[in-house]
């Protein structure tokens, strides 16, 4: 009897026994992957810089809010009018921006996104983000934010990121208007408990001066130092920032840290002169201010900021850059234009500006890279081999081994 054994390209063994005994037995070729631990990017500017980030995006395959009227998009695509089912000449998706995503429309909640978007943020120099946070009062759809909350964690601490939360305590106003709970500084506390006994244990949380950063997009339903006060009761320390000329407006004198630049504040040094009053400021930079409420039948919109053909963000970076933390403004608000996420109209121009203003080294060649990697995971979602290569190629770049990773990418 003769025995041949020869393996074939495809990967199947050929075992022979016998002229008329002829098998194929299916092998696998192997990858093991390293996991590098992440390595900090260069840069001559020392300032910590985060984007503010939305997690509020979703798509039909993993929406937990579906809106059925469009396909089964979330509502931050469709506003009240828009269709992503409807795709144009270009194999553009009808969504509620004037802009529309390098990598198309996405869910916050897959990892596919959570990978190219921390690697994007990593190659830019952002030390993290700051991420909009509902909070865990049950009103609306604060389970989808939680979650999404909850998924781009471990990402970020596998880059090397940071993260702070800009906690929205509106969600107590319209739990209280709708009846959900009959007391907001008895939730409130509830949910700064939570916040402290989970986020704020994270290792990668971001802490300013030994103490956890937590932002308020207001004050817009707790108005008074003993209202805060009380729900931060069980925390031992806090740095806490409002929005702008709110600690002086609603006397919060005790239970405030500070402000943070938003939008109308970046464009001039008026409200940075008011927070010399303070001992931490916390700087914003924004690319430009153009929402699609009104077209999207949202109401009727608010001021547009030009983006003064590109140079508003590198102003405002630079307006911005003698303060102790620098928030861009935004990571992905698509529905009001604030972007620096790539995109097609704009590329990665943003982000190259904030390379070149925090003196990072890299530029779009690295940047492309977190698309190919996206983009081959779509590909080959369902081949477990490549896949392996991919989550290689990710340690690649969140270790800066750029070459080894474009050379693997190459070879997929």
């Amino acid at each position: 009897m003769r025995i041949i054994i020869s393996f074939l390209l495809l990967g199947s063994l050929f075992l022979s026994c016998n002229d008329n005994d002829v098998k194929y037995l299916e092998t696998e070729e192997s990858f093991n992957v390293t996991e590098f631990t992440a390595v900090g990017v260069q840069k001559t500017k020392s300032i910590p810089i985060f984007a503010h980030y939305m997690p509020w995006f979703e798509s039909p395959q993993y929406a937990e809010y579906p809106n059925t009227q469009f396909g089964n998009w979330g509502s931050h695509w469709t506003m009240g009018n828009q269709n992503p089912e409807n795709i144009n000449q270009n194999g553009e998706r009808e969504i509620a921006s004037h802009f529309y995503p390098l990598i198309g429309p996405y869910d916050n909640g897959e990892n596919d996104y959570l990978e190219y978007a921390v690697v994007c943020m990593k190659l830019t120099g952002l030390d993290g983000i700051f991420i909009d946070y509902a909070g865990v009062t049950e009103v609306y759809d604060w389970s989808l934010l939680h979650n999404h909350t909850l998924a781009i964690i471990p990402w970020l601490k596998k880059a090397g990121l940071k993260f702070s939360l800009v906690y929205e305590d509106r969600s107590l106003k319209n739990a209280y208007v709708l009846g959900i709970i009959s007391d907001k500084v008895t939730e409130g506390r509830r949910v700064i408990d939570y916040i402290n006994n989970n986020f704020f244990l994270e290792d990668n949380y971001f802490r300013l001066n030994d103490k956890p950063l937590l932002l308020n997009f207001g004050p817009q339903a707790i108005f008074t130092d003993t209202e805060w006060n009380s729900i931060f009761s069980n925390v031992p320390e806090i740095n806490f920032f409002t929005l702008p000329f709110t600690k002086n407006n609603y006397n919060l004198s005790t239970s405030v840290s500070g402000e943070f630049t938003w939008v109308s504040e970046t464009v001039n040094d008026n409200f940075y002169q008011h927070m010399e009053q303070y001992p931490i400021t916390i700087g914003g930079a924004m690319p430009e201010f153009k929402d699609f409420y009104q077209e999207g039948g949202w109401g009727d919109g608010y001021t547009t900021y030009s983006s003064l053909n590109e140079q508003l963000l590198i102003q405002t970076l630079h307006r911005s850059a003698n303060t102790d933390i620098i928030q861009i403004i935004t990571w992905n608000d698509f529905g009001e234009g604030t972007i620096i996420e790539p995109t097609r109209e704009f590329g990665y121009s943003r982000l190259e500006q904030i390379q070149e203003f925090l003196g990072v080294s890299y530029r779009e060649q690295e940047l492309t890279l977190a698309v190919d990697l996206y983009n081959k995971r779509k590909e080959y979602q369902n081949n477990e081999l490549i896949n392996k290569k991919l989550d290689q190629v990710f340690y690649y770049l969140i270790s800066l081994q750029i070459g080894e990773a474009q050379e693997l990418l190459n070879s997929i």
